[in-house]
């Protein structure tokens, strides 16, 4: 025979087997198509693929000898474990074995087993495997959770059965029999290790199927830890022995269905193994699945509510279950019995819990007054209840009457009341269904996913989180801390936090919405007329401080005028800055930085002023005028009294020529240097100063140029941060009446963890220089540095961005909201933009957000003047909206025509 037919009969055997896993996963995709399960797609899968593997194992010890066929066969077992054991596969899923052998079949054993593992390799599957004696598996397990769990699911294929019946009696007798307790905290530690490295949180908006909290691995807890207490990880054996309620069984039954049928779509959709449920993966399913979208929720927003309702009732589940059945040691139990002691004759209050006696139990659980007894309690002592009366509870809740007594109301509001454990007295209070029975339209709110950017979890999540951020004001020492520990009524503002999103997903402006639900909820709890308006505004307004704080000029005194006559009292304006920080706090981790919350504390103090009636101290004429004496002081100018000629005419014009917001919101040291320099400029020079500050952890850049570089001096220097990918966070743009340009930038350079170094400084000061004297063009910066292959491109369900136009707010500029999905370089081209119609940028905040980043420009035209010509400002609006749109479509090849 030739060789070349030899090596093509070597060959047809990977040819065969990967041709059989191909089938495998083909009939996984037509029951896909057929609209099978996801427990019988799984299933069928791991059959099919069991299969495979024997057909390996088989064909490879046809090829031993007879001798090494029955040494074999008599002293080697070969297990599935883990999900292969389980028979729940997905289509790319690791397949996890163990080899086990005795001691004196060590090389003919490791020659078998190193064949069967290649053919598997060569054939495609990817094998998670291992090579032991039963010492060797009992020792790993004690010492590794991960394989000891995985153990459970021990199952032998092939072998001599009755060694690993051997090893699964002794695996159960020396891992988990006589350290039961120990076994259980192992599986829960590991299990809530793993929880915190895929996001902590049920409710983040890219979950990881199998391992984010909720996904398929809490399933897996539950039946290891029911394994570990009572000796099976069946659901129904633990349900026939009373461990877990037939509903529960029955929710965790039709969760883990949903979730395998999502990661077999994922897995198919990658070609690979993917577990990680991505937006693009969220976008592509819900048209998958042909979902339909409403007025209120587009497709994926309707997919991914019904995905979080099964991933927390999974998670809620499972941590009952863990709560109720964990092992004590005899001490605790001990220590709880003795201090434990009754209240009223009903209540059993232990040190960490709080229960009911038996015999009234039943009376308790049916009467929501009594319940709400319960959960005053237990908040006001700081504890839990107990994890089987909370079941007793969720089961009353659904036969509870829909009417509410004054009684419970009063209840409700001592419990909203509290300043500390609100946050998880809540939480329980919804998953029991009894916030629900209170306020009905928090069921709307369950799970409801806002498709962006920008939130990082679902509304429900997103509100308890913000009534958890309120609760830490407590603690804060700052005009935060101290407003929270001045409001009297914390009932009204928890409750106004509660509701400030509850108007989301109907399809209309959130904030209206959500203030004629606070109107529906404070007439259902019999709230006094003052107390529903006062309800009623703060849902209404939730979104106006940080609008005023992140997007206007608050040192215009009109602006602050007109917001503190809206908000009329402290006591509003305590309660309103508390809510939007907290709401902003709990968009995600890292959103209310030090610079938002500077900016958040001095619009509250600037209106307190106001509504405490000093009004002075704010009048912008009295203001300007002490700022241009403290500036004339710093100059060591001669005093000169005001009806006498000025001999330093020039400091005059020049100290008019700025605008009030830049006179007012910058130090009297900080104008007299700028004066100073622009006084003394050659008219060829750009002075850039830069200097980290350590507070805010962003480094401010301090740009002064004389007139004949202002036309389009800040898109310029706006190229230099957005070529370095800096995080820009606020620009104040002035232009003197000469032409002069005093500009400053506060900008987060990502490139450095802490402080960042003078060196760097120093060479984006040189860089700014170039650019604003036309000696770079962006064009040249942005390929040169060559970062934004990093960006991603933006899906098409994305909100395209939008412009605003607001003629109202600002006397002297027209003011312009770019609100859009964040881009790199998206500011370099709307400020371009606006520079090439001819404005001039006075004021800029940018990148500030809470629903949305928007950035804001101050804009004057040419002769200096506010733009009111209608036709104009429709021309500005089709031109930016139509720049932005470009944008969004091409993001960072953009540049390359720049």
């Amino acid at each position: 025979m030739s060789r070349t037919a030899n090596s093509s009969s070597a060959q047809q055997p990977f040819v065969v087997y990967r041709a059989q896993l191909e089938q495998a996963r083909q009939r996984g995709r037509d029951l896909l198509r057929q609209g099978a399960g996801g427990l019988q797609i799984a299933t069928a899968i791991a059959e099919s693929i069991e299969q495979l593997l024997l057909q390996i194992i088989q064909d490879q010890f046809q090829e031993l000898s007879a001798a090494e066929q029955k040494l074999i066969q008599q002293n080697c077992s070969i297990l599935v474990i883990g999900g292969s054991g389980r028979g729940l596969m997905a289509p790319f899923s690791d397949v996890d074995m163990l080899f086990l052998y005795r001691n004196q079949v060590v090389d003919e054993f490791s020659n078998f087993i190193g064949n069967v593992v290649r053919n598997c390799w060569d054939a495609g599957l990817k094998l998670g495997h291992s090579v032991r004696t039963i010492a060797d598996s009992i020792k790993m397990a004690r010492t590794e959770p991960e394989f000891a769990t995985a153990m459970i699911e021990a199952r032998s294929i092939w072998g001599d059965e009755h060694l690993a019946e051997q090893l699964i009696r002794s695996y159960y007798r020396h891992v988990i029999l006589f350290r039961r307790r120990i076994f259980f905290e192992q599986c829960v530690a590991a299990r809530w290790e793993e929880r915190k490295q895929h996001g902590g949180a049920v409710m983040q908006l890219e979950p990881d199927i199998k391992r984010s909290p909720g996904g398929l691995r809490d399933i897996h807890l539950l039946r290891w830890t029911g394994y570990a207490r009572y000796g099976t990880s069946n659901l129904d054996m633990l349900r026939l022995d009373g461990r877990i309620n037939s509903r529960d069984v029955r929710t965790l039954k039709n969760a883990r269905d949903y979730l395998l049928k999502v990661r077999i779509q994922l897995h198919y959709e990658a070609g690979k193994q993917q577990d990680l449920f991505t937006k693009d993966s969220q976008l592509w399913m819900a048209e998958q699945r042909q979902i339909e979208g409403t007025n209120g929720q587009r497709p994926v927003e309707i997919l991914m509510q019904e995905y979080f309702r099964h991933s927390k009732a999974v998670a809620e589940i499972t941590e009952r279950f863990i709560k109720a059945h964990r092992p004590l040691p005899f001490l605790s139990r001990a220590y709880d019995f003795l201090m434990t002691h009754r209240s009223d004759g009903i209540l059993k209050i232990a040190p960490d819990h709080l229960d009911v006696v038996p015999k009234y139990r039943s009376e308790v659980c049916n009467n929501l007054e009594e319940i709400l007894k319960l959960f005053d309690t237990a908040s006001l002592y700081g504890i839990s209840i107990a994890p089987d009366l909370l079941d007793a509870i969720r089961e009353a809740a659904l036969k509870l009457p829909p009417t509410i007594t004054n009684r419970s109301i009063d209840l409700f509001r001592a419990i909203m009341g509290r300043s500390t454990q609100l946050g998880p007295t809540l939480r329980i209070m919804s998953e029991t269904g009894i916030l629900n029975l209170l306020i009905p339209y928090m069921q709307h709110a369950y799970c409801l996913l806002q498709f962006n950017q920008y939130h990082s979890y679902t509304v429900d999540e997103h509100t308890f989180r913000a009534i958890e951020a309120a609760e830490l004001f407590a603690d804060d020492d700052s005009a935060l801390g101290s407003s929270y520990r001045n409001i009297e009524d914390k009932d009204l503002l928890n409750l106004a936090i509660l509701l400030h999103d509850i108007g989301k997903g109907y399809g209309e402006d959130h904030s209206k919405m959500g203030a004629m639900i606070a109107t529906d909820t404070a007439v259902r709890l019999g709230l006094r007329e003052d107390e529903q308006k006062l309800l009623v505004f703060l849902v209404l307004e939730h979104l106006t401080m940080a609008h005023l704080a992140f997007r206007r000029d608050i040192s215009d005194p009109d602006i602050l005028f007109e917001f503190s006559q809206k908000v009329g009292s402290p006591e509003k304006l305590r309660m309103l800055y508390v809510l939007t920080a907290a709401d902003i706090t709990a968009v995600g981790p890292g959103v209310f930085t030090d610079w938002k919350s500077e900016l958040l504390a001095d619009l509250y103090e600037r209106t307190m002023l106001l509504l405490g009636g000093k009004h002075s101290r704010y009048h912008r004429d009295q203001r300007l005028a002490r700022v241009k004496q403290l500036v004339r002081n710093h100059l060591d100018l001669p005093q000169i009294p005001e009806y006498e000629e000025d001999p330093d005419s020039w400091f005059t014009e020049l100290f008019n020529s700025f605008s009030p917001h830049y006179l007012l919101v910058n130090s009297s040291e900080r104008i007299a240097a700028d004066i100073k320099i622009l006084r003394d400029l050659p008219p060829d020079q750009i002075v850039v100063e830069g200097e980290f500050e350590p507070d805010t952890g962003t480094v401010n850049y301090h740009v002064i140029a004389p007139a004949m570089y202002s036309q389009a001096c800040f898109h310029r220097m706006v190229s230099v941060f957005t070529s370095r990918r800096m995080e820009i966070i606020s620009a104040q743009i002035t232009t003197s009446a000469s032409g002069g340009v005093v500009d400053s930038f506060h900008v987060i350079d990502h490139d450095f963890v802490d402080e960042v170094p003078l060196s760097q400084i120093e060479k984006i000061e040189e860089e700014i220089r170039k650019a604003v004297k036309g000696e770079s063009d962006a064009r040249t910066m942005f390929l040169s540095n060559q970062r934004f292959h990093e960006s991603t491109e933006l899906s098409g369900e994305y909100e395209l961005g939008r412009v605003e136009i607001d003629n109202h707010s600002s006397k002297r500029c027209t003011i312009i909201d770019v609100i859009s999905n964040d881009r790199t370089g998206l500011l370099y081209i709307i400020s371009r933009a606006i520079s090439r119609m001819g404005l001039s940028v006075v004021m800029a905040k940018i990148s500030t957000h809470l629903d949305q980043v928007v950035d804001v420009f101050y804009v004057i035209d040419e002769h200096e003047q506010k733009i009111v010509d209608e036709e104009r400002l429709q021309q500005i609006r089709q031109k930016l909206e139509s720049t932005l749109h470009d944008f969004e479509l091409e993001g960072y090849k953009r540049y390359q025509r720049v």
